[in-house]
């Protein structure tokens, strides 16, 4: 069996840029999925650098329809669902933007975390992928 205990995983998320999903009537194509070590102390400033710097940048780029932040207490780790209306919309992104918007989520989180004695990201990515949205991220148990 895969996949993590539900009760071990919170939902973080607070708002999204716009409405997805069934009903909304805005198609989501593609879900970025990433998966960062955050440990259960540095929860907070995790959400907090998340808000400061990829938040409001995301919600400027063209195809992002929003996005759902989980944490995984048993894993320590955070869970990142981007939402975007096109895989092209979401591949047309300058690499060099995305390095810079990294570079200032990292010192972001460095200076909320105070004290961080290191230059390194306080939340290595463990993992990033995509699954196309009509795919569900978690196996149905329905048809067992």
């Amino acid at each position: 069996m895969s996949g993590l205990p539900p009760a071990s995983l919170f939902d973080l998320s607070v708002r999204h840029a716009g409405s997805h999903g069934p009903g909304s009537g805005t198609a989501v194509e593609i879900v970025e999925h990433l998966r960062v070590k955050v440990p259960a102390g540095a929860r907070e400033a995790w959400l907090a650098a998340e808000q400061r710097t990829w938040e409001p940048w995301l919600e400027a780029q063209p195809g992002f329809l929003g996005r759902d932040l989980l944490w995984d207490s048993a894993r320590e780790e955070g869970i990142l669902l981007i939402h975007w209306a096109s895989r092209e919309q979401w591949q047309a992104i300058p690499t060099e933007e995305v390095r810079q918007v990294q570079e200032r989520f990292e010192a972001c989180a460095r200076q909320v975390l105070q004290g961080w004695a290191s230059d390194a990201n306080p939340f290595p990515m463990l993992f990033a992928g995509e699954q196309p949205a009509s795919v569900p991220l978690h196996p149905s148990r329905a048809d067992g």
